[in-house]
């Protein structure tokens, strides 16, 4: 028996295998193959325009930063940026505690044996942002509050300090350089040296059930930890620092003599952030918008913006609202979405520094239900079993030459089945958010991962509004 389909079933058939099989396209560029011929007869390609504007980031959504499953903390910025004409400025101020490996705490032997050398505050530096050349001070001052290590804080947070134990002076650029000290070969560190009555006064501690050697409590009551300040009055500093915190070049070193066998050696004691006991760390970061193009930006604008200024996390971002999809919705009816991909582009304002503030490696978009308040990920179009994957989403940046022969930053989004469950199930067509992350969690899905490093990157993106280089979403599909 010979079983016969209507040419339309098969058509149809194929089609939506299409749909819900072969829609993760993350760009035209990668997946162009992929698409049919756009005939205008049944496969169609049209642009739809986006309401765009700029806000801050409120407090409840600013980067909070902990330790990982492994007892780490990642990289902490420290510096000032003292005109950026985009974005203004920016202060970064670390405060974190070091501490012993064990307790109780000895030294080799009696401590009036002992002969105190320095005291060195080292910071392992990983990159800078920004102008490497120009001066920055850092002042290292004694927190007078206590901090909680099992507190995560976000860069929101302020900390009390008092007494100033040192200060350095120096470019960034020297921050790669190599010394050799101590019969050690030490690279990529800030090293900043402290108070002598200091380090002696850590010195002269024995084991006693009193000393801050004993344990942790009588420890922190003593040292509740350092904080490093920028200088950020009177000074040209134009730059954010990177430093791993949980690396081991990253202590407090005491460096001292003692007699062993009647010579006098020298020798040192570390102090560290990661012990068995674990240092508690703050990351503070100030943003100042005054003065700065990006001020007359940022605020809704019901009709759109024509430039929307974003600056990595902690910094500000974009909603986007695509009114046009339900227009499309109501006139077209069901149809097969094959691409629905954002794309957008720099746009050169006169304070671009483009030598000295790179953009964001990654922008990122999510949902936004402003009846929950919540932020949703695009499962179906940017995840893999749960885990993010930028080859199917897009968002990275990729460098392309503008109308004017430019070298911008541009980025792609592929929102291709969000697209489809608006016009196929109904789905509400959501505010989306859009903006340059420094790590994203959404709890209720057990979803955590990291995009960009912290504070680096800023970008100026034609908004909906741009006569030229307007943020638009372009679709392609087919009528049933």
């Amino acid at each position: 028996m010979r079983y016969r389909f209507p040419i339309q079933k098969i058509i149809l058939a194929v089609s939506l295998a299409l749909v819900f099989g072969c829609t993760k396209i993350s760009s035209t560029d990668i997946g162009a193959d992929l698409l049919p011929a756009i005939d205008n007869i049944t496969t169609f390609d049209t642009t739809f325009e986006i309401v765009a504007s700029t806000f801050l980031t409120p407090d409840t959504l600013l980067p909070k930063l902990g330790r990982d499953v492994n007892g780490n903390v990642g990289q902490f910025i420290l510096g000032h940026i003292s005109n950026d004409p985009q974005f203004g400025k920016t202060t970064a101020s670390i405060y974190f505690e070091v501490k012993p490996d064990s307790y109780p705490f000895a030294f080799e032997t009696v401590s009036d044996s002992l002969v105190f050398d320095s005291v060195v505050l080292c910071l392992r530096w990983t990159n800078t942002f920004g102008d490497t050349n120009a001066i920055q001070q850092v002042n290292v001052h004694r927190i007078t509050e206590q901090l909680k290590a099992d507190t995560v804080y976000n860069t929101g947070k302020s900390v009390r300090y008092g007494e100033l134990l040192g200060s350095k002076t120096f470019s960034p650029s020297v921050l790669n350089d190599s010394l050799y000290l101590f019969k050690q070969n030490i690279d990529r560190q800030l090293r900043v040296r402290l108070n002598s009555n200091f380090g002696r006064s850590l010195l002269s501690f024995d084991t006693s059930a009193s000393s801050p050697y004993n344990n942790d409590s009588l420890y922190r009551d003593f040292l509740k930890g350092f904080a490093l300040i920028p200088q950020s009055a009177g000074t040209q500093a134009n730059a954010l620092m990177s430093f791993a915190m949980s690396d081991t070049a990253t202590y407090l070193r005491l460096y001292y003599k003692y007699k062993k066998d009647g010579k006098t050696d020298t020798t040192h004691k570390d102090f560290t952030f990661n012990t068995l006991y674990g240092g508690a760390g703050i990351n503070n970061i100030e943003r100042s918008y005054n003065g700065s193009e990006a001020s007359s930006h940022i605020g809704l604008r019901p009709r759109g913006d024509s430039l929307l200024y974003l600056q990595a996390d902690p910094g500000t971002y974009s909603l986007l609202k695509i009114p046009g999809i339900d227009e499309f919705k109501q006139k077209k009816g069901n149809v097969i979405v094959h691409l629905a991909e954002i794309s957008m582009q720099e746009v050169p304002t006169p304070g671009r520094r483009p030598n000295i503030f790179t953009t964001p490696e990654y922008l990122y978009l999510e949902m936004f239900d402003s009846s929950s308040r919540r932020l949703l990920p695009f499962l179906s179009d940017g995840f893999l079993n749960g885990k993010f994957e930028s080859y199917l989403f897009g968002g990275q940046r990729k460098y392309m030459a503008d109308r004017n022969n430019n070298l911008v930053s541009a980025y792609k989004m592929n929102i291709t089945r969000y697209m489809q469950g608006i016009v196929t199930r109904n789905n509400p067509n959501l505010q989306l958010k859009l903006f340059a992350p420094f790590s994203l969690r959404y709890e209720d899905l057990f979803i955590t991962f990291a995009l960009n490093n912290l504070g680096r990157g800023n970008i100026v993106l034609g908004g909906g509004n741009h006569a030229t280089d307007k943020i638009k979403l372009r679709v392609v599909y087919s009528k049933l």
